[in-house]
């Protein structure tokens, strides 16, 4: 009985500390467009990738995410030209006038299974990304994602404490937590985001809002499963330290409503385009260290481990991210 109260308390808990709804990830460099559909257009290649994140470790029941996203650039077949009354067939393929303007269409998907405590959820959505350049080194990005949201409740894995007797079972009386068990243990509800990206070769400026924000944030809804609008920031820069080395520092700010700010930096070096270390912290929340390596062109790796730098810390034995992606 202990365990589980310890377990659902966590969740409320790490819900305020972090200020969020939604799953942390730590290498968010090597995957931005999870928090922001418009960051589609941060990459080069198509891709299919996965990253798998264990939180808190040593509770029980911790927070455990898995997602699997990708993205592909549509683009236009080249058209071949030949006259077939030519006594010599030969394929002739014109010069193609040069465009002032180039748009670069992306669409783009993620699944995401998130565990926490006595909540789960299965989310299947789809991006679209359109990016337009503004000058000769920078371009403007608009991403949109629409998707579907599986929520539960298992309420043997949360109970709340006995108002009269903490030694005895609950036997009712917390009016929200007897509404929720009683009418709220699952849903089916529309998840979107929104979002704006600025970049050049060497820096960028992201901005989104996600999940429940449009257009559920025009619905008064009272069960758990409301989604609130998440607001976030990411700017990073590439400085080239020496040839073949590299380091990218990136600054992401989130916020829900009513919790405070959440302020992270992650800091990766690149080696010879090949390998790359880096450091992350959360204010008020965590601290880790992740290191990675291209196996091949179209083959990347990466790890991260993490720990808590608040009261949680005296409990847990930290956190583990694992990354995998194929570039095509």
């Amino acid at each position: 009985m202990k365990q589980i109260i310890c377990v659902f308390t966590l969740c409320v808990l790490s819900q305020a500390l972090w200020g969020q709804q939604l799953p942390q990830f730590r290498q968010i460099a090597q995957s931005p467009s999870l928090y922001n559909p418009s960051a589609m257009g941060l990459q080069k290649q198509n891709y299919v990738s996965l990253i798998g994140k264990w939180q808190m470790l040593g509770f029980g029941y911790e927070p455990k995410t898995i997602a699997v996203y990708g993205q592909y650039q549509v683009k236009k077949k080249p058209k071949t030209i030949f006259n077939p009354g030519s006594r010599i067939q030969k394929d002739f393929t014109p010069v193609q006038k040069r465009k002032s303007l180039v748009l670069k269409h992306i669409v783009g998907g993620q699944v995401i299974s998130d565990n926490y405590g006595a909540f789960k959820y299965l989310e299947v959505n789809g991006s679209y990304a359109l990016s337009i350049p503004i000058q000769t080194n920078w371009k403007a990005t608009i991403g949109l994602r629409l998707g579907l949201r599986n929520n539960s409740f298992n309420p043997s894995l949360g109970k709340v404490l006995n108002v009269q007797d903490v030694q005895m079972p609950y036997a009712g009386g917390d009016m929200t937590y007897d509404e929720f068990t009683a009418n709220n243990q699952r849903s089916m509800e529309m998840t979107s985001a929104a979002g704006l990206t600025l970049s050049s070769k060497k820096s960028f400026l992201s901005v989104s809002v996600q999940h429940g924000g449009v257009p559920n944030g025009f619905v008064k809804q009272t069960s758990f499963f409301d989604q609130r609008m998440h607001f976030n920031a990411m700017l990073g820069r590439t400085f080239a330290i020496s040839s073949g080395l590299d380091i990218q520092p990136v600054l992401i700010v989130k916020k829900m409503s009513p919790a405070p700010i959440s302020i992270e930096l992650s800091t990766v070096a690149t080696i010879n385009y090949i390998f790359w270390f880096g450091i992350n912290y959360q204010y008020n929340a965590s601290a880790g260290i992740m290191a990675g390596m291209e196996v091949s062109d179209n083959l990347k790796i990466g790890y991260a481990i993490d720990f808590s730098t608040n009261r949680i810390n005296k409990f847990s034995n930290g956190g583990h991210e694992i990354y995998l992606s194929y570039g095509f």
